[in-house]
């Protein structure tokens, strides 16, 4: 029953009770790995070296089942990865993704490996410490941590770059070229059938005004030599 009480009390509690979770400024990762470490102050671990001017004791019983969670930003709750561990045991499990988390107890402090990290995902990470057993439960949150992850060695040089962007322009320009040539022969085959057309219709037009113009001077002609001979 006391411990009934204690546990709903706790959860009433706020989590801000001199219990911080500390970590490093700025971390480098130049393979895709980072390896963070979330310091709890004060020390749950007792048989652990304490932090330097570390006079207070850590006010709840020593946690032994807790999961690690990492958060991407300052401020945000974007959860990236997370890891569950047993403090009391060889049990530690890890979501499954494309980031993927491995925590371990080491030195004082909880490590975070995280895994499958891209130049695109440098930016702030805060842990996010979940304590389940022994009650209460318990979460703290750390001040953040920079992750710096370096460019892939995958990525082409800057002269390679070049040399691949003005392959594809060649490419492109070969490519209008080729376009171009098998437009431009049917187009010139148009232009000569619309002018050898012009070129008939001012023909026909030309002969049929040659006729026209023939014909009435033959019919005078007649018209006189037939009223010469009545006469």
């Amino acid at each position: 029953m006391a411990l009934f009480v204690w546990t709903v009390l706790s959860l009433c509690l706020p989590a801000w009770s001199a219990v911080q979770v500390v970590q490093p400024y700025k971390v480098v990762s130049s393979n895709g790995t980072a390896l963070v470490q979330c310091f709890l102050h004060p020390q749950p671990f007792h048989h652990q070296s304490p932090l330097p001017n570390n006079d207070l004791s850590y006010p709840f019983p020593e946690p032994e089942d807790l999961r690690v969670t990492l958060l991407r930003g300052l401020h945000g709750s974007t959860k990236i990865c997370s890891s569950i561990l047993n403090l009391t045991g060889p049990i530690e499990t890890g979501e499954e993704g494309e980031v993927q988390c491995s925590a371990q107890r080491r030195e004082g402090a909880l490590e975070l490996t995280v895994s499958g990290l891209r130049a695109t995902d440098t930016d702030l990470y805060r842990c996010d410490i979940e304590i389940f057993y022994p009650p209460p439960y318990l979460r703290f949150t750390g001040n953040g941590t920079l992750i710096h992850i370096l460019g892939s060695s995958d990525c082409p040089a800057p002269g390679a770059q070049r040399q691949i962007s003005n392959k594809e322009d060649e490419g492109e320009e070969d490519e209008d070229e080729e376009t171009a040539a098998p437009v431009s022969v049917p187009v010139i085959v148009l232009v000569v059938l619309v002018l050898f057309v012009l070129i008939v219709i001012m023909y026909l037009q030309c002969d049929r005004g040659r006729r026209e113009m023939i014909r009435p001077v033959h019919t005078v002609d007649a018209a006189v030599f037939s009223s010469y001979n009545l006469a």
